[in-house]
């Protein structure tokens, strides 16, 4: 089985073509690839705060990828920027459920098509909920000190690997250690990603 990490931002656009691309990969391959979501906030803010004009370019760029026209993606400029642990967190969680990447995608919708604050504690257990997540189990779990400790470590390996951007993923056979994962850096469409997958014989 191939298992594909990936390190994603919720106010990344980028990420978010990613994680669509994920859902492809995922209806393809099935029961051959395993995804699971690793926690990286790129840009840590306390509160809401308005866009830079360097995020606001990259916006901008991100909505002539050909994703968007192919998808349908009715993409808002976002008004601010907001703490998203609490979401990195709660995916994290998801991947106990195997739902990981239902939620991720949520989330992302949310940002991006609906302008909605997904550092709000209630907007993202609202988004759990309609994914299917067991929203008391998560409660506990976020209550607890163990989700924490794995997004931290999450990050950390991401500046292990020295990945120069995201999204990042890592890429190998699930019964390998991670040592042996091919890491990629950046958005890559479902072509290239499927190219990756079938390049390495598993």
């Amino acid at each position: 089985m191939i298992q594909i990490q990936v390190w994603a931002d919720f106010e990344c656009p980028y990420s978010y073509f990613q994680t669509i691309v994920l859902e492809k990969i995922q209806a393809q391959y099935q029961d051959r690839v395993e995804i699971v979501w690793r926690a990286f906030e790129l840009t840590p803010v306390d509160g809401n705060i308005l866009p830079s004009k360097s995020y606001i370019n990259t916006f901008d760029e991100a909505k002539l990828e050909l994703i968007v026209v192919n998808e349908g993606l009715k993409l808002l400029t976002p008004k601010f920027l907001t703490y998203t642990w609490l979401a990195q967190e709660s995916v994290y969680f998801a991947n106990s459920q195997g739902l990981s990447l239902k939620l991720a995608r949520a989330l992302f919708d949310a940002f991006f098509l609906e302008g909605l604050d997904i550092g709000n504690e209630e907007v993202v257990m609202q988004i759990a909920s309609q994914s299917g997540i067991d929203c008391q189990l998560l409660r506990q779990a976020l209550d607890s000190s163990e989700l924490t400790k794995h997004v931290m470590a999450d990050e950390q390996e991401f500046k292990t690997y020295g990945f120069q951007g995201l999204p990042a993923i890592l890429i190998g056979e699930k019964d390998f250690s991670p040592k042996s994962f091919m890491p990629i850096t950046g958005y890559k469409t479902f072509d290239e990603l499927s190219a990756i997958i079938r390049s390495l014989n598993i």
